[in-house]
């Protein structure tokens, strides 16, 4: 073989070349594993595996591993260049070795700081969720409080009608009772002279209709205040009269994007 017809100088190339090959085999690996993880990333978001992410993590160690023994490497074949009891004609193909170490340096810290850049992709589309979840959970929340105050507004709009009911009607009572009471004297006639009045009955009436006209309109007023100070308390607050669930989305832009 060519190894054993020359000096070791060139088996220790060849050693080199094999070493070098096999690293840059190692990080072309990377990049297509790597790649595939960030389209299922930008795929699933959230939803992605946590096992992916501690996948990442991973690699990113071993590629700073990588990268730093790589530069190690480096360094030994730049002092086999200068060095002068070289084999001539090894300094070229040393020098290619570099250029290939460098190329394999570039590729690990990229590829470092993809992983940190999908790390942290990954940590936002996981506090968008959250963030989401929790406005969801707050407005759930704010509409029940809206529904509970707004049946509460219609029990005491019930308990108001019927508390003007008995306010407009029990004068009405009181005048019948005292009128309505069967006292006479000794000869049979009623202590109550308005009781004698040719037309007290139709007096009677015609109070009550007059009574209950003005307490009416009375009512009618307070009523109709009421309810617009409700409807201008809801139109503030946003409150709908028959709200749908709402599912606020988010607008998601690619979480990777421009890398490799």
């Amino acid at each position: 073989s060519r190894a054993r017809e020359r000096r070791a100088d060139y088996l220790v190339y060849k050693v080199l070349d094999v070493c070098t090959d096999e690293t840059m085999a190692v990080a072309r690996a990377y990049i297509a594993r790597l790649g595939w993880l960030e389209g299922q990333l930008n795929a699933m978001r959230e939803q992605w595996p946590r096992r992916s992410l501690n996948e990442v993590t991973l690699a990113r160690r071993q590629l700073l591993m990588i990268a730093r023994r790589m530069r190690g490497l480096q360094r030994a074949v730049k002092k086999l260049i200068e060095d002068r009891d070289l084999g001539a004609g090894l300094s070229a193909y040393l020098q290619d070795i570099v250029e290939h170490i460098d190329e394999i340096n570039d590729d690990c810290e990229r590829l470092a700081s993809k992983c940190v850049s999908m790390s942290e992709a990954y940590d936002r589309a996981v506090d968008r969720e959250r963030e989401q979840k929790t406005r969801a959970l707050r407005e759930q929340a704010r509409r029940q409080e809206l529904r509970r105050s707004r049946q509460a507004d219609s029990q005491n709009s019930i308990l108001f009608v019927l508390t003007i009911m008995t306010t407009v009607f029990a004068p009405i009572q009181f005048i019948a009772g005292v009128y309505g009471m069967n006292f006479v004297d000794e000869n049979g006639k009623p202590t109550i002279p308005e009781l004698l009045w040719k037309w007290g009955y139709a007096y009677f009436w015609l109070l009550v209709v007059a009574y209950l006209l003005v307490t009416g309109a009375f009512a009618c007023c307070l009523y109709i205040c009421m309810r617009r100070r409700r409807n201008a308390s809801d139109s503030e607050t946003g409150f709908d009269s028959d709200p749908s669930p709402s599912n606020p989305g988010i607008e998601q832009e690619p979480l990777m994007a421009g890398m490799l």
